[in-house]
């Protein structure tokens, strides 16, 4: 009701974890660590986030517990996910799947816990995706929606919705889906009363609306929202949500608003220690800045930044993004070549995904390099 990181949502489970431990209640607690884990998480605490992994390790090797064993794994994506090890988080989130029995492991609809099944389905069709795997990602957030059908609980589903739904068709490019997914989640928030799912919800809405002509309008719905996500602590997704605002104020005109926006986004995620879109946003600031009439130079080390940031991450889709820009802009200047050199490589090296947006803007610009 009140959110993960919301302050009755720690004392909720600061209480939970004293009786846990009071009457050796096992499966108490693993939920218990489990929410904790969450809770912190969401709000950013990345010390909290590597001592609650460890702590659920421990357990998984002492008791020999499977749930457990398959929490960890969930804890262990989830945090190299968060620090932008795609890879290592992609293999996390994969030997869940691997190891996930429905009749074992499927937590009782009455225990409030993650199904460790639905957490992987959801985030690793976001981290395919960036793995520059979009086909892949699009079976997988199919498979999520599924589950969380079949499931049929709330909080899971909005939970799939958001990240499986909303989040991957915003990093592919498909407003009306975004929008169709924001409706079901605040529709699923105002009848069981989930106020955290329900902000998320309205900002997609925001961002979706503001995709058409009523930018001011949408505009206006995601600043609401990002602001009371901001009041209640939340700061996962955060640094995406400021990244999607940026680039509808780059769409109103407002280069330069958007480039606060951008120091906004950094500020963030260098107070939690979070690298996950660190890639997204030295591009897109690469891009506000050549809006802006800032030097060449200054535009070109950004989207460079932005190059050596997702190569060392093998976020193959943000390479590309960030090569597509750093071509546009040489071939602005007369360096068709050496832009048809940078982007071509890239392009030749996906397998999957070619009617996607940005690979078809890359195959655009390389015919027209030609």
């Amino acid at each position: 009701m009140h959110g993960y990181a919301a302050a009755q949502t720690a004392a909720a489970y600061a209480r939970a974890r004293i009786l846990c431990q009071k009457f050796g209640n096992a499966a108490a607690l693993h939920a218990t660590l489990s929410g904790e884990f969450v809770y912190h998480f969401v709000r950013g605490d990345r010390a909290m986030m590597r001592r609650l992994t460890k702590e659920a390790q421990r357990t998984a090797e002492h008791t020999g517990d499977d749930a457990s064993q398959l929490a960890g794994h969930r804890m262990d994506g989830i945090t190299a996910m968060y620090d932008g090890s795609f890879t290592e988080a992609s293999h996390e989130f994969e030997t869940i799947l691997r190891l996930y029995d429905p009749n074992r492991h499927r937590p009782p609809p009455v225990l409030y816990i993650h199904d460790p099944k639905i957490s992987a389905l959801a985030y690793l069709a976001i981290i395919k995706w960036i793995l520059g795997q979009s086909d892949t990602a699009r079976t997988l957030a199919i498979e999520a929606l599924r589950y969380a059908e079949e499931l049929n609980q709330a909080n899971l589903t909005a939970h799939v919705r958001t990240y499986a739904g909303a989040g991957l068709d915003e990093l592919i490019g498909e407003t009306s889906a975004v929008c169709r997914h924001a409706d079901a989640i605040v529709a699923l928030a105002d009848q069981h009363s989930l106020h955290y799912w329900r902000l998320n919800g309205m900002f997609l809405r925001g961002w979706a609306i503001a995709q058409g002509a009523s930018v001011e309008e949408g505009l206006a719905i995601m600043r609401q929202n990002l602001k009371a996500r901001s009041a209640l602590g939340v700061n996962w997704y955060h640094v995406r949500y400021l990244c999607m605002l940026a680039t509808t104020l780059q769409k109103s005109g407002a280069a330069e608003s958007a480039l606060a926006v951008v120091a906004e986004a950094k500020d963030q995620a260098a107070c939690h220690c979070e690298h996950m879109w660190d890639a997204e946003v030295e591009r897109i600031e690469a891009e506000m800045l050549e809006l802006c009439a800032r030097s060449t130079v200054e535009c070109e080390a950004r989207f460079q930044s932005a190059l050596v940031t997702a190569r060392r991450q093998s976020a193959k889709s943000f390479e590309l993004r960030a090569a597509l820009g750093l071509a546009k802009l040489w071939a602005e200047h007369d360096r068709g070549d050496e832009a048809q050199d940078l982007l071509w490589p890239v392009y030749e090296s996906f397998t999957e995904g070619f009617n996607t947006r940005d690979l078809t803007q890359a195959r655009q610009l390389l015919d027209r390099l030609h």
